[in-house]
């Protein structure tokens, strides 16, 4: 017998299900797609396990025959694709049978479906993608796909998955992508039975953001409409200078498909260039409407990335269209004050001319396809001991640079940074011995938050207490900030700080206890150091000097930054020409 042997039916499936199922929102992305695929105007997803022991996605769409829910179970079966050439034109999102095979190749999957015009319906039975069963039902018209025991053939695929918080964080993220691109679209979901959410049809894409992403959000933005022959882009882009903290609210879709992008994610941040500080972010909602022909889907196997033809059209395209968006907002006041500014006068701005915009978009029809992170300090490098001994305090620079003798050199010395790496130090050095001293708000601040998010923040809420922040869930999606560590000082700055660690652990969900403790207590103390721009007088200057001395690694704060530059006197008589 030869080496080379062709691999079994079953092993195939599991290949192929490797390829498109990574977890449980990845089934319920596919089959809240084919819902909408079969014209569903109402969908109900009920979860249990967070998707690992159940997933059913009920919808009220057109429904199969018997032959057809046959034909969705095989491999390579479509009503949407009957030559290559369609592959470059297709504009739905799924094929009954491009995801059903994969994911009942890994799970136990029953499929109950019903047309308008049958009398009854059909309810197949389905173990590791072996047909068990063919029963004739009574069932409303339309489909249901129940999807048990994920990954019950392929403990390894199930070892990689996160904790269920994790999971459940993802699940809720997908079931915001598609409700936010289907607002005509009824979007309802339960958790171990117990209601999660309710979005009903909305008429207007700003009443569904409203739902999805809550009020705070919302009430940020503004629209955003263009349209010509090639393309056309709508939605929603904040107004400035608004700007958040995290890229949480940052989504991109492409003939109705979330996607990333980033080229035209690039074009937003250009356009908000001059108003968006360090560390601080836009906030979009972008749909972009082109020839199917003109996009490759099949670049990555869960479609999330595309290329155009020639995308620096499109980039032309988008960021012409955000800079006018902002062009009535900067006409209407004499100036404007960018974030970290004083206020001045502001420059004109160009703008690309219709004729150019038509050019662009010439180009992009004709073209062909082409293709800040926080620091930890337990990984970082030894740092040597930074002395305070002998100084004298010289004076503050542009209120954000304290100028210090030391012997024979000057130290320019990162106010914030310095106070920000003994804040850190402190806040981990209490929590290590359990002697957080909490100081409580007048007043609990409320921040309510989306339905994926409050899901996150129960999951850290013990890593939060423990550093001395009193958080409680005052509602599903709402949570009440009621104590804040005595050893930060700056209460105002607690607001901030709260939404801010909210997106952050949403956004970037680290693991293990150091890792979380380590994130929270670097942003806690970044919100509640000494600022840029704040003013400080002598004695706290000396003080502020003596406790970074006393810092375990006094070089950077949190985030990896210097908190200081120390400039010899004989580098100083190098550069003025006295050696």
């Amino acid at each position: 017998m030869g080496k080379i042997q062709k691999l079994p039916e079953s092993l195939i499936r599991l290949i192929a299900a490797g390829e498109v199922i990574e977890r449980p929102a990845s089934v319920l992305k596919e089959l809240v797609e084919n819902s909408i695929d079969a014209g569903a105007t109402h969908i109900a997803i009920d979860i249990w396990g967070s998707g690992r022991t159940r997933l059913r996605v009920t919808d009220n769409g057109e429904g199969m025959t018997r032959a057809d829910a046959h034909a969705a179970l095989d491999r390579h079966a479509t009503s949407k694709l009957n030559a290559f050439d369609d592959l470059q034109t297709l504009n739905t999102f799924g094929f009954r049978g491009e995801a059903l095979p994969s994911i009942a190749a890994v799970s136990r999957l029953t499929l109950t479906t019903r047309t308008r015009d049958d009398a009854q319906g059909w309810q197949l039975q389905l173990d590791g993608g072996r047909l068990l069963s063919t029963t004739a039902v009574g069932s409303a018209p339309g489909t249901t796909i129940d999807v048990q025991d994920l990954f019950f053939n392929t403990p390894a695929r199930d070892k990689f998955l996160k904790r269920d918080s994790t999971e459940r964080t993802h699940l809720l993220k997908t079931l915001q992508e598609m409700a936010l691109a289907h607002s005509g679209i009824h979007f309802e979901a339960s958790f171990e039975g117990k209601p999660t959410l309710n979005w009903a049809a909305c008429a207007q894409l700003a009443e569904r953001i409203g739902d999805v992403w809550g009020l705070s959000v919302s009430k940020q933005l503004v629209p955003l409409d263009f349209s010509q022959s090639a393309c056309a882009i709508h939605g929603f882009i904040n107004t400035i200078p608004a700007h958040h903290p995290t890229k949480a609210y940052q989504w991109l879709y492409v003939n109705q498909r979330p996607v990333q992008q980033r080229m035209l994610t690039h074009a937003v941040y250009e356009a908000y260039k001059e108003w968006l500080p360090v560390g601080r972010h836009p906030i979009f909602l972008l749909f972009l409407t082109v020839d199917p022909a003109q996009v490759d889907v099949n670049v990555h196997p869960a479609k999330r990335e595309v290329r155009f033809s020639n995308e620096r059209a499109l980039y032309d395209v988008l960021y012409a269209q955000i800079r006018d968006v902002f062009k009535t907002k900067i006409a209407s006041s004499a100036s404007i004050s960018p974030a970290g500014s004083a206020r001045r006068e502001w420059p004109a701005m160009t703008h690309p001319s219709p004729a150019l915009i038509d050019a662009a978009l010439s180009l992009f029809s004709a073209g062909s396809l082409t293709s800040t992170s926080v620091v930890s300090d337990h990984t970082a490098r030894e740092e040597k001991a930074f002395s305070v001994e002998g100084v004298r305090y010289l004076g503050q620079f542009q209120n954000l640079y304290l100028l210090v003798e030391r012997g024979e050199e000057l130290l320019l010395i990162d106010q914030h940074a310095a106070a920000e790496r003994v804040l850190y130090e402190r806040l981990l050095a209490q929590a290590a011995e359990a002697r957080v001293v909490r100081q409580p708000l007048l007043t609990p601040l409320l921040l309510d938050v989306a339905p994926g998010q409050a899901e996150t923040i129960r999951s850290y809420l013990s890593e939060l207490d423990r550093l001395g922040f009193s958080v409680e869930p005052f509602g599903p999606h709402t949570f009440a900030l009621k104590a804040w560590p005595a050893v930060l000082p700056d209460v105002r700055r607690a607001q901030r700080f709260f939404e801010e660690i909210v997106e952050a652990l949403a956004d970037e969900r680290p693991t293990g206890k150091v890792t979380i403790e380590h994130e929270i207590a670097a942003r806690a103390a970044c919100r509640a150091a000494i600022m840029a721009g704040d003013p400080i007088s002598a004695p706290e200057v000396l003080q502020l000097l003596k406790d970074l001395g006393g810092c375990e690694r006094p070089m950077t704060c949190p985030h990896g930054r210097p908190t200081h530059l120390p400039f010899s006197l004989p580098e100083l008589n190098r550069r003025f020409g006295r050696t």
